[in-house]
């Protein structure tokens, strides 16, 4: 076991430094695809599934290495791609990073967390065992909250991969929805803040606690039999 957890370290500092080393956090910069609009175009027109395939694996590797800037490469995929693709390649790409992200974080530090944490954990456990896709769902729908660290957190919880997977998809869905559709106006966004105002991020609060407000009804609703 510790022979795998050596290798797979060694794989995640190995792709980080080949991250850097060519230099791909340029792709993080909008106006390298405000530039090069018609040359992509082209590209896509010609070969669309490959198109699509490689800038989702470059997605799902910046989501899964928790590298920042995924904001920017969701405003891209509306750029590039029309609003139903790229919310489908971004909604699929940051889940299956996030899942990546959750696994190593569960395999590297879930066991060593919950032994030493044990009975301060039980609680928490004992919440997640039940509600651990709301709490998820919950999260996800708020903006605010760093995607890495849920990630980090929900990889040593005893939530299932499924309920993770699940929730995650449908929770970032609405945000992911809100910076496609601003991405294809990206030529007249200057800054982040254009999308994510405050109104926006209150209404995904508002959103996030909805969920919650049903099960509290259906738990008091007297039930017929």
């Amino acid at each position: 076991m510790f022979k795998v957890k050596g290798f797979i370290f060694l794989l995640i500092v190995l792709l980080f430094g080949l991250f850097f080393y060519f230099d791909l956090n340029q792709y993080f910069n909008p106006d390298l695809f405000l530039r090069k609009k018609q040359d992509l175009d082209s590209i896509y027109k010609n070969s669309p599934v490959l198109f699509v395939l490689t800038f989702f694996s470059f997605y799902v590797f910046c989501a899964a290495l928790s590298i920042p800037g995924a904001a920017l490469l969701t405003l891209v995929a509306g750029f590039l791609f029309d609003f139903f693709i790229g919310s489908l390649v971004v909604s699929l790409g940051s889940t299956a990073g996030a899942a990546v992200a959750f696994l190593i974080s569960r395999f590297f530090l879930r066991d060593v967390i919950q032994k030493k944490f044990h009975s301060r954990l039980k609680t928490i456990n004992k919440g997640f065992e039940k509600d651990g896709a709301f709490y998820l769902f919950s999260l996800r729908l708020i903006p605010i909250f760093p995607f890495f660290v849920i990630n980090l957190l929900m990889g040593v919880t005893l939530i299932s991969i499924r309920q993770f997977v699940l929730a995650s998809f449908f929770g970032m869905l609405p945000a992911t929805c809100v910076y496609v559709n601003a991405g294809t106006q990206l030529a007249n966004i200057q800054s982040l803040t254009e999308i994510m105002s405050f109104p926006i991020i209150l209404s995904f609060c508002l959103l996030a606690i909805l969920p919650w407000i049903m099960k509290f009804f259906l738990k008091i609703l007297p039930v017929k039999k």
